[in-house]
């Protein structure tokens, strides 16, 4: 029977994704650079743009929103409310300073090449905003994920994500307003306003009604001394939050995760959480970084290789240098700065999807997204390599 039948995707995913991972992960980290880099390769290899295996490309995009979601709940887990108050200031400006810089250079410069204004603002949105998996895992990895400049990424990130959100539920607009139909200002004030009252709302229902029912059921569940019991609830709990807030809310499925975590975080059951979804989320963030690999098209290089590089400039040279300028502006050490500059220097999952939406409303032509994962894959392969080298200064 061929791993091609139906009822094998998901076995012969795992199978030839973990095989490759395992190897490539270990030459890579032989060679002293980042694992991540080491499985990105591993799912161009599974992917159906090279010449080996062509592994299912959605059966591994649904695995992967597992580990985005499980990820960013652990991260949610470790960050306290206060926290995310703390830095709120320097979040906002730096998350709105850096996406409209983002947006501002992408736009002249597609403009330039033909494409038009919507284009280049939704591509520059989708530019702006990096990959919250990939900078857990780099904070993690660093030990930065619970220090100022860990809770100064995150925040910047959730608010990356809110201006996300808004963009989605914009691009109606703007495909009106490309396509020859009426758009005025109040049009998108609106729909900000809209999603802003959501997100409050979502906020204070979570942290209290939610809050009290999560700690009680979970208190409930360690009584009866059943880790796999345990193990199953928290994953309701994370699931169902992020699942309600995606739904009902409107919100990004990344962006319930992370608030699922904080509710939790909230508890006297952190620990014991943490411990125990730990193994789970390595597993599904390798699947994630495969998912990557796996949609990476080699022509969108070769055929445009000048967009391609300006691009891939946008994210690793002008992104980094505005956040670092505005770190600094706070008042921040430089080596604060540094690294919340190169934190940022990688696009990633809501790039995607953000792109992907864009495409589908006609705003965006198809080689976007192309262009978009060929840059996150070399920004994402290159970004551990600036931790490094910030690390060592």
């Amino acid at each position: 029977m061929s791993l091609e039948h139906v009822n094998f995707k998901i076995v012969s995913l795992l199978t030839v994704g973990f095989g490759l991972a395992s190897v490539l992960g270990y030459l890579t980290y032989r060679l002293r650079l980042s694992q991540i880099l080491g499985y990105l390769i591993a799912g161009y290899i599974m992917g159906p743009y090279s010449p080996f295996f062509t592994i299912d490309v959605k059966t591994a995009d649904q695995l992967a929103e597992i580990g985005v979601i499980l990820m960013l709940f652990g991260v949610g887990l470790h960050f306290k409310w206060q926290d995310l108050v703390k830095v709120k200031n320097i979040a906002t400006v730096g998350a709105i300073g850096q996406t409209s810089f983002a947006v501002a250079v992408a736009t002249f410069l597609l403009y330039q090449a033909g494409w038009s204004i919507q284009s280049g603002i939704v591509f520059g949105l989708a530019v702006g905003i990096a990959s919250t998996v990939v900078l857990v895992r780099e904070l993690t990895d660093h030990k930065l994920i619970d220090v100022e400049e860990g809770h100064i990424a995150m925040g910047w990130l959730i608010f990356e994500d809110i201006i996300a959100v808004v963009a989605l539920l914009t691009l109606p607009t703007l495909a009106a307003s490309l396509h020859g139909g009426e758009v005025s200002f109040l049009d998108i004030a609106g729909s900000t306003a809209i999603i802003l009252v959501k997100f409050i709302v979502l906020a204070v229902l979570l942290f209290t009604v939610v809050q009290r029912a999560a700690k009680f059921l979970l208190s409930a569940v360690i009584r009866t001394q059943s880790h796999e019991l345990f193990t199953i609830s928290i994953l309701a709990v994370a699931f169902m939050i992020a699942a309600g807030s995606a739904l009902i809310f409107d919100m990004s499925i990344a962006l319930g995760a992370f608030l699922a975590g904080m509710v939790i975080g909230q508890t006297d059951v952190r620990h014991k959480v943490s411990t125990t979804m730990l193994p789970i989320r390595d597993f599904f963030s390798v699947i994630f970084f495969l998912a990557v690999g796996m949609i990476f098209d080699p022509s969108a290089i070769s055929n445009k290789p000048g967009l391609f590089l300006s691009v891939l400039a946008i994210i690793l040279c002008v992104k980094p240098l505005v956040a670092f300028l505005i770190v600094k502006a706070f008042k921040y050490p430089v080596r604060t700065a540094l690294t919340i500059a190169v934190a940022l220097a990688q696009i990633g999952e809501f790039s995607f999807i953000l792109a992907e939406e864009a495409i589908r409303f006609q705003v965006l032509p198809e080689e976007g997204i192309d262009i978009l994962v060929a840059c996150s894959l070399a920004s994402i392969a290159i970004n551990p390599s600036l931790f490094r080298a910030v690390a060592k200064k």
